[in-house]
């Protein structure tokens, strides 16, 4: 399987009548692709072209992300919370011929001569549309680039990460392999198809197996557990919130019989979450570690065991260590920076050598790593636990705070639902740690700086809990700590 068209049409050939995505078969959906195509080539986009796809989930998205592909151009996800300055850098730094628009997102897409404007719901049309496809289009090779995904920007300007069919392949390949997924499988997705979680693990992973997506334009509680217990899923990818809301909205001892896997990532999972996931659903929930720049390096182990706190094991085809002072290999139980190698990861930052560069870490065989930036340690019984983003790292006195692992002691506080941890400025120690949390109604921030003045070392407990109404979160889940940080007291 060489790229995800590849193994869509390779469905497509031996079970055409499968269904893909919701109602829409195998062999409809490769027919839709060339549709959308060809169409788009009538309108003037051509192969190596960048295309944005600027929506909510929905059919369209798909059709849209498809025929891009098909035709030889590059898709360009775009986040549909971004506004002005986001959304204008990312067209402006991809140079995005045509933009793929919700009703929803268009008039947000600020007008160029030079740019299409597509409705998704024209996408949908032509993608449904009962004309006979031209299958003459020659298939994209795996070099080609297939993906430009904007990252976060919550350290910065957001910058291009370029994927190819054949990084893509591979993400999805090492997926499938190791969460035993097959052609009988459906998966409920409600992550935006315009992240890597959504898109790369959801969509892409359904078409290298053979299995059915069926989309929802957003999570919805409720409509996630009346869907499970109907009994046709059997596979649900979430982020840590969802997994608290599913819970919220769940008073009662559920069991969902054809559920076999609950995948959690981009953020830590609660060890309170999974535990109380597994006690009122009977379900382990495996979590996962990952990146837009290279999919999936580590993933709980699918028979277990899945340790709360840690996110496994490497994935088929991945390899991965980490490193410390000096780019020197860590001892186990240590702290380094996780570096991942493999056929999954990008081909570097669009325009941005300089990012490029400062990425990779060339070891002593000359083989290149990409630098995560993420701090992690390794158990080899449980397997690597993440500590925290470099760039979080507080450094009080001297010492070194990773604001997860606070964070993980005061998930385990009673009365604290979220929890967020950054540093303050501090005259005498250059910084001191601060927590920000979501909490019940009874909380006590003094009786929790009590617990964890016995759980963890002087210089790690926060030297204040601010109790808020909600952390801010992108749309992900992550915790956007550089919004915390302007709620600091100044001097």
């Amino acid at each position: 399987m060489k790229t995800v068209l590849s193994a869509l049409d390779a469905h497509a050939r031996e079970r055409p009548d499968a269904l893909a995505l919701d109602s829409i078969s195998y062999a409809e959906l490769r027919a839709a692709s060339f549709r959308v195509a060809h169409r788009l080539a009538a309108l003037g986009v051509a192969p190596g072209d960048r295309v944005a796809v600027y929506s909510e989930n929905r059919q369209g998205f798909v059709f849209a992300l498809l025929g891009i592909w098909r035709l030889g151009a590059t898709a360009v996800p775009t986040n549909v919370l971004y506004r002005a300055g986001d959304l204008e850098h990312v067209l402006a730094d991809a140079q995005v011929r045509a933009v793929c628009a919700s009703e929803a997102s268009a008039p947000f897409v600020p007008e160029d001569p030079e740019r299409l404007l597509i409705p998704i719901a024209e996408v949908e049309a032509w993608a449904t549309a009962w004309v006979t496809p031209d299958e003459s289009l020659l298939p994209p090779s795996p070099e080609d680039l297939a993906l430009l995904i904007y990252t976060s920007g919550t350290t910065g300007r957001s910058k291009g990460a370029m994927l190819s069919h054949q990084n893509l392949a591979t993400i999805a390949a090492q997926l499938v392999e190791a969460w035993r997924w097959t052609e009988k499988d459906t998966l409920l997705l409600a992550l935006p198809l315009f992240h890597v979680h959504g898109l790369g693990a959801g969509l892409n992973g359904t078409l290298t197996a053979g299995g059915r997506v069926i989309v929802r334009e957003r999570f919805d509680a409720q409509d996630v557990l009346a869907t499970l217990a109907r009994g046709e899923v059997t596979m649900f990818f979430g982020v840590p919130t969802v997994y608290v809301r599913l819970l919220e909205h769940s008073k009662d001892a559920t069991r969902f019989a054809s559920m076999r896997l609950f995948v959690s990532g981009s953020a830590a999972l609660p060890a309170s979450v999974h535990q109380q996931f597994e006690q009122r659903f009977g379900q382990s929930i495996l979590e996962r570690y990952g990146s837009t720049e290279f999919g999936f390096a580590l993933s709980n182990r699918y028979e277990g065991p899945r340790v709360p706190g840690h996110v496994g094991f490497p994935l088929p085809g991945v390899e991965v260590q980490l490193l410390g002072e000096g780019d020197q290999a860590v001892a186990e139980g240590q702290p380094g920076e996780i570096v991942v190698r493999g056929a999954n990861v990008f081909q570097g930052y669009w325009r941005n050598e300089a990012a490029t560069a400062q990425a990779f870490w060339t070891d002593g065989e000359g083989r290149r790593w990409f630098r995560s930036g993420d701090v992690a340690t390794f158990d080899s019984a449980r397997g690597f636990k993440i500590s925290g983003r470099i760039k979080e790292l507080v450094i009080s006195g001297g010492f070194n705070i990773y604001p997860a692992e606070v964070e993980f002691e005061l998930l385990n506080v009673p009365g604290i639902r979220a929890a967020a941890v950054v540093g303050q400025p501090h005259a005498a120690r250059g910084e001191v740690p601060v927590a920000f949390v979501e909490a019940d109604p009874d909380f006590d921030p003094e009786r929790a700086l009590e617990l964890l003045r016995g759980r963890i070392a002087s210089f790690k407990v926060p030297k204040a809990i601010h109790v808020v109404d909600a952390l801010p979160r992108n749309a992900m889940g992550k915790v956007e700590k550089p919004r915390l940080k302007q709620l600091l007291p100044r001097g």
